[in-house]
Formats: C-alpha cells, sequence, structure tokens
C-alpha cells in the first residue's frame, strides 16, 4: 500500500468498527431475548433480527440486530472502496460490494416467513457469508501473490477457506445450526476487526 494517508485512517477505522458494532448489536440483542433465552450454539443469528415474538422465540430489540447487519454491510463496503484502488483488487472489491449488500438485505428481510422458494433473506445471508469469505480469500491470494510469504495474507486466506467450509456445511445437519453458522460468519467479523486494527496501529508506528 501506498503512504497511509486519511483516506486510509479511514477505511480501517469503517472496517474495525463495523466488525465491532456488529458484534455488540449481536450481544445485546441475545441478551434481551426471551422465552426461552438465547443460545449461541442453537439459535441462528437472523433469529435476532425477528420482529415481534412467537411461540418459540421473542426478540424485542431486533431493530438493533438489524441495524448492526446494514451497517456492517456498509463499513465493510466502505472501508474496501477506502482502502484499495478500484484497479487494483476488482474482484476483491466486487465481493465487498456483494458481502455489505446481502447484510443489508438480511436487515431489511427477516427470516422465519412462511413464503415458498428461496426468499431474499436466504439470498442475503449466502450474498453476507459466501462474499464475504470470498473476499478474504481474494485479498489474501493477492497479498501472497505480490509479497510472497505475507502473513496477512495467509490470514486472509485461511480465515476465508475456513468460513467458505463452514457455510456450506450449514444444511449439513452435523453441526449445531448456531455454532456452524457463527464459524462460517465469525471469520470475516475477526478479519475485518483484526485488519482495521493492525493497520491503525502500523500506520501509527510509522508516523512516530
Amino acid at each position: 500500500m501506498q503512504a497511509f494517508t486519511l483516506r486510509h485512517y479511514i477505511g480501517a477505522g469503517c472496517l474495525a468498527l463495523g466488525g465491532l458494532l456488529y458484534l455488540l448489536a449481536e450481544r445485546v440483542s441475545a441478551l434481551a431475548w426471551r422465552h426461552p433465552g438465547y443460545r449461541y450454539s442453537e439459535n441462528y443469528i437472523s433469529d435476532l433480527g425477528i420482529p415481534g415474538c412467537g411461540a418459540h422465540f421473542c426478540s424485542p430489540l431486533h431493530n438493533v440486530m438489524n441495524a448492526g447487519f446494514a451497517t456492517e454491510g456498509l463499513l465493510f463496503i466502505a472501508g474496501a472502496l477506502l482502502l484499495y484502488p478500484w484497479g487494483k483488487l476488482r474482484v476483491a472489491l466486487l465481493l465487498a460490494a456483494i458481502h455489505g449488500m446481502g447484510g443489508v438485505l438480511i436487515a431489511l428481510f427477516h427470516s422465519g416467513g412462511t413464503a415458498d422458494g428461496v426468499t431474499l433473506h436466504q439470498i442475503g445471508a449466502v450474498m453476507a457469508i459466501g462474499g464475504g469469505n470470498l473476499c478474504l480469500i481474494a485479498v489474501g491470494s493477492a497479498c501472497v501473490l505480490k509479497m510472497q510469504r505475507s502473513h496477512f495474507g495467509y490470514f486472509s486466506l485461511l480465515s476465508g477457506a475456513f468460513g467458505l467450509a463452514c457455510m456450506l456445511l450449514i444444511p449439513s445437519g452435523l453441526f449445531p445450526v448456531g455454532l456452524i453458522e457463527r464459524a462460517a460468519v465469525y471469520p470475516i467479523t475477526l478479519w475485518q476487526i483484526v485488519t482495521g486494527i493492525a493497520l491503525l496501529i502500523s500506520a501509527r508506528i510509522r508516523h512516530d
């Protein structure tokens, strides 16, 4: 990357902030869950965003979770655009946009409906999880090819590959749904927080 400018500072901040706000929204929404209590291993993440109450759930702070979905998605897009020029990582930026728009779709169209066939919520989930993990793989591949033994590149590649593999295992029934879904989602969240904070620390060290 070239000299770290204000644009890069904001981009790194967007990445880290998006991940942190997402985790905060998830935790706050889960703590407010009623009848019975929310279980991270058994409940889908999207359950936290369903409005109202049903026989087996009640998520009074669903708006908090849906705001978290949308905010994380939009900040991920903003961070990617600010950090990487369009001409250098087109595939990664396209995948970042797919991930971000998937988060917005999840926020707008909730799970738990009775519609037949594929729903907009399911499309958004595939976009968010699949697009995000593929974005990590694209960034990691570019770093490894350009810088060879790049620790960040390998971290990105391994995170994206692990998350993508777990995403493919979600419908298998081999693991508790909440556990395997989080294993597919959290690599993206961890990556954006670590990447954003690491870039800010590195820039500060170089500046000093």
